[in-house]
């Protein structure tokens, strides 16, 4: 009898075990090319050597890892500013038009980034506006797709406060002010938190909006890595995977 329990738990493990296999093999197979001696991305590597790596934090690769950590920065810090008073806004009150204002912000999450980038990239064109294209059309665009993170993990926070904290900080003689202060902003800290991180990820890792939207004195790692790959693939670019992999899961731990 034990052993006919014992097989579901033996099938769950061996599918735990695959699908580890499936998402982590890609990501050790090329952190193990990147210490390849020769100049190829052979796997199992060739020899050991560290020059790809040194390579990977020379001023052409460090200039376009650092514009990309500006704008993600940036973009977590504007799209929880704006997802802040939204989410109030959404959750706390009833208004005319509701329902449109939250379509509108949570429909970067439905339009594929692509066509995001090629309506905005129109939009520019159409207005005159040839000069944004670089740091402030790509700071638009990354807001735009990473508003929505912002505003639902809120939105989730204000609701799930204790019902009556705030009634009860006021009742004691707290302001409307030092309400949302002491009260309501460390109640809903965690989201505030899981949406800026949310947007920096999503902004740091995005490729098809930035691909129409950078210009050539300014590209985001992501596009200057997809600009490379038309000259093959060489074991810098694997050092630069794993960089930019480590820095979001940085974040999330």
């Amino acid at each position: 009898m034990s052993g006919r329990r014992s097989v579901p738990w033996t099938m769950l493990s061996v599918s735990v075990a695959a699908i580890y296999a499936f998402i982590l093999g890609p990501i050790l197979i090329t952190a193990a090319v990147s210490f390849n001696a020769t100049n190829r991305s052979f796997f199992p590597p060739r020899g050991f050597s560290l020059r790809w790596w040194q390579g990977a934090f020379s001023p052409e690769w460090v200039a376009p890892l650092v514009f990309s950590l500006q704008i993600a920065g940036l973009t977590a810090l504007v799209a929880t500013a704006v997802g802040v008073p939204l989410a109030f806004a959404l959750n706390r009150h009833r208004f005319p038009g509701r329902e449109l204002v939250r379509l509108i912000t949570v429909g970067p999450l439905i339009l594929p980034t692509l066509v995001t980038g090629i309506a905005l990239l129109q939009f520019l064109s159409q207005m005159g506006l040839h000069e944004w294209m670089g740091f402030r059309a790509l700071l638009i665009g990354h807001v735009v797709i990473c508003l929505p993170f912002s505003v639902r993990t809120i939105a989730i926070s204000l609701a799930a406060m204790p019902g009556g904290v705030e009634r009860a900080a006021a009742s004691l003689g707290a302001g409307p002010l030092g309400v949302l202060r002491r009260v309501t902003i460390p109640l809903i800290m965690p989201g505030l938190f899981a949406g800026a991180a949310f947007a920096f990820i999503h902004s740091f890792t995005d490729i098809n909006l930035s691909l129409f939207l950078a210009s050539p004195g300014q590209r985001p790692l992501t596009v200057a890595i997809l600009s490379f790959l038309d000259f093959g693939f060489a074991p810098t670019l694997a050092a630069l995977s794993i960089i930019s992999l480590v820095i979001p899961l940085a974040i999330i731990a």
